[in-house]
């Protein structure tokens, strides 16, 4: 049992967070990703996975040799690519983070990633709420807004743009709203990121609106708001990458399409090393290909 084998089933345990999963990936027994983890924890003296009958948790040493372990095999990675004893095909399991309503759109289109490599495979795990990548045992994880964990390293992808929608139903209730001011009179429907919800910002030539929408109806999942949204209940402040073609086909009203809403940084963030696996990689330029549709004012429509 050799050691860069057994940094290998390390990282792939602290990707997937189970013993099994690496073994159904690898093909390798259980009982000897557990020797390979044991070997290293008599190797380095330490304790990596705390373990019960239930789940399997990275110990802070663990976090500590995950980066490490990462650079260690990315280095013979390179070697191999060098020396041509790899085969050329990107292959492996990438987990990647995604929200909601980013996760729906990449759907669509995550075929053409898949075609091009039929020896990769991706599994989503989609939802708006933002965790620890390790625990979750995420190798690339999408995140809106700054990124506050200085672990991560981020790539940003783009701005995600926000349109304020209403359904046609809603506007024939409660008539145009004329100035962002008037929008207090009106029914909001939020989508709440987390214990409270943001106010809604409007700016033009100058002029400054900021709005404490009147929400009735509250939800911390995009999809949710907008399924509401359409269905009529109140007003509501969304990416327009998501409300776009409702509001092409009519199903929804762009309101104050004159002002502008600020937009939020779009990223894509993993944990390291800096220098990515290929199948990882090649999960990342595909991202950076999609954003630059997604959230172009003017995006692509696939073939």
């Amino acid at each position: 049992m050799d050691l860069l084998s057994a940094l290998h089933s390390f990282v792939r345990v602290a990707a997937t967070g189970s013993f099994s999963a690496v073994s159904r990936e690898t093909g390798v027994s259980q009982p000897t990703i557990s020797r390979h983890i044991a070997l290293l924890e008599t190797h380095y003296g330490t304790t990596l996975f705390a373990r019960t009958t239930r789940s399997l948790t990275m110990t802070e040493d663990g976090r500590s040799l995950l980066p490490h372990a990462y650079e260690v095999l990315e280095i013979l990675e390179t070697a191999e690519t060098v020396l041509g004893r790899r085969r050329a095909s990107v292959s492996g399991l990438v987990r990647l983070g995604v929200t909601t309503a980013f996760g729906l759109c990449l759907s669509r289109r995550l075929g053409e990633l898949l075609d091009r490599h039929p020896d990769l495979s991706v599994e989503i795990v989609m939802r708006d709420g933002f965790g620890d990548m390790v625990e979750e045992g995420l190798d690339l994880a999408v995140r809106v807004g700054e990124i506050a964990e200085g672990s991560l390293i981020a790539r940003k992808l783009g701005l995600v743009q926000k349109w304020l929608v209403a359904s046609p139903a809603c506007l024939q209730r409660h008539h145009m709203p004329e100035h962002p001011r008037d929008l207090t009179d009106y029914p909001g429907v939020v989508y709440n990121y987390g214990t409270s919800w943001l106010d809604w910002n409007f700016e033009r030539d100058g002029e400054e609106s900021v709005i404490a929408p009147s929400a009735v109806y509250r939800a911390n999942s995009s999809e949710a708001v907008l399924y509401a949204v359409e269905a009529g209940i109140g007003i509501g402040l969304l990416p327009a990458f998501q409300v776009r073609e409702g509001v092409q086909a009519g199903r929804l009203v762009r309101l104050f399409p004159d002002w502008n809403i600020p937009a939020l940084p779009f990223y894509a963030v993993h944990t390291g090393p800096r220098t990515l696996p290929l199948r990882t990689r090649t999960v990342m330029d595909f991202l950076i290909d999609i954003s630059a549709e997604l959230l172009s004012d003017t995006p692509s429509v696939p073939a």
